[in-house]
C-alpha cells in the first residue's frame, strides 16, 4: 500500500510538472519563478490527499466478483435496469455458450432500442440453439431496425420460425405483411385466417390480427388487377372514379369469383359510397366462399364491425 501512496504521489506531481513548467519558463523575476514551484507544490499534495481523503488507501479493493455475486443474489424484479443488463452480461461472460442468457440480453437490447446490439445477441443464441422464440425475436428486431418494414432478412427468420412452431402468431402475421406488399393478398389472407383459426378464442393475439387483416385486405390496389382496366380520366370527378373502381372490382369477381380479398375491397368501396347494404352483401358472399372457414370469418367480422362503425360517425 505503501508503493500504490507513492505512485500516487508521483503521478501528481508529474501533473503539476505538466501544468506549472510553463508558468516556470515564461517567469521573468525569481519570485514569479517561485509562485509556479509552489503551484507544483501545491496541485501535487492536492492529488494525494484527494486519494488519502476518498480512496481507503487502509482497504482492500473490491474485486468485480462481489457486484456480480450481488446482482445474482437480488430478485430480479428488484434490479434497475442498468442492473438487470449487467446481470445478464455478467452471465453471458461467464457462459457464452448459454443461449438462454443470450437470448434474453438480446431481448432486453432489443427493448432499450440498441437493434443492431441486439440482433448479434439473438444471432449468437440461434448459433448455440436454434428455436422458433428466438428467431422470432431476431425477426421483429429486423423489422423494428428497418423501420417496420419486413426485409428478406426478417423473412427468412419468421419462415424459419413459423416452419419450427406455427403456432406462434408473430411469425405468421409478419409473413402475411410481406405477401401483402409483395402484392399477393391471397397468400396474406392464407397466413393470417391460419393463425386466427389456430390461436385460442381469448387469445388478444386472434384480435390484433383480424382487425389489421380486415383494414388491409379490403383497401384497394392502385393496379388494373382489382380496379379493372383503362387510366383515370383527367375530367373524372371522385363519384366518377368510385363508381369505375366499384364496376372494375364487379368485373374482376366474375372472373375471379372465390377472390375473398376482393369482395372484401368491394364491401369496403360501398360502404365508402354509402351502400352499407351492398357493402354486407360483399362480405356475407366473401364467407360463403371461404367455405365458411374460422379465422376467416374473424377477418371478416372485424371488417363489418369496421363499416358500422364509419356508418355511425357520419
Amino acid at each position: 500500500m505503501i508503493a500504490l501512496t507513492l505512485i500516487i504521489a508521483a503521478l501528481g506531481m508529474l501533473t503539476a510538472l505538466w501544468i506549472a513548467s510553463p508558468l516556470a519558463r515564461s517567469a521573468l523575476e525569481p519570485m514569479q519563478r517561485l509562485a509556479a514551484f509552489g503551484v507544483m507544490a501545491f496541485v501535487a499534495l492536492a492529488a494525494l490527499g484527494a486519494y488519502l481523503a476518498g480512496g481507503s488507501p487502509g482497504l482492500p479493493g473490491q474485486p468485480y466478483s462481489v457486484t456480480e455475486a450481488r446482482l445474482a443474489a437480488m430478485d430480479p424484479e428488484e434490479l434497475s435496469p442498468e442492473e438487470q443488463e449487467e446481470r445478464l452480461r455478467a452471465i453471458v461472460r461467464r457462459e457464452p455458450a448459454n443461449a438462454e442468457a443470450l437470448a434474453y440480453l438480446g431481448r432486453f437490447l432489443a427493448f432499450d432500442g440498441r437493434h443492431l446490439e441486439a440482433i448479434a445477441m439473438l444471432e449468437r443464441s440461434l448459433r448455440v440453439n436454434e428455436n422458433a422464440r428466438v428467431l422470432t425475436d431476431l425477426g421483429q428486431a429486423l423489422v423494428e431496425l428497418n423501420e417496420g418494414n419486413v426485409t428478406p432478412e426478417a423473412e427468412r427468420a419468421f419462415a424459419a420460425a413459423h416452419a419450427r412452431d406455427e403456432t406462434l402468431p408473430e411469425p405468421a402475421f409478419f409473413l402475411g405483411v410481406a405477401a401483402y406488399e409483395a402484392g399477393d393478398r391471397e397468400t396474406a389472407l392464407e397466413y393470417w385466417s391460419g393463425i386466427i383459426r389456430r390461436l385460442p378464442p381469448a387469445d388478444p393475439f386472434r384480435e390484433v390480427i383480424s382487425v389489421r387483416a380486415a383494414d388491409l385486405l379490403s383497401r384497394p390496389a392502385g393496379g388494373p388487377q382489382m380496379l379493372g382496366d383503362g387510366e383515370m380520366p383527367e375530367d373524372e370527378t371522385p363519384e366518377q372514379m368510385v363508381s369505375r373502381m366499384v364496376a372494375g372490382l364487379e368485373a374482376g369477381l366474375e372472373a375471379y369469383p372465390d377472390d375473398v380479398a376482393r369482395w372484401m375491397v368491394l364491401a369496403r368501396v360501398r360502404a365508402v359510397m354509402e351502400n352499407p347494404a351492398g357493402a354486407r352483401a360483399a362480405i356475407a358472399e366473401a364467407r360463403t366462399r371461404s367455405g365458411d372457414d374460422d379465422g376467416t370469418g374473424a377477418i371478416l367480422d372485424a371488417l363489418e364491425r369496421a363499416i358500422q362503425v364509419e356508418e355511425s360517425e357520419e
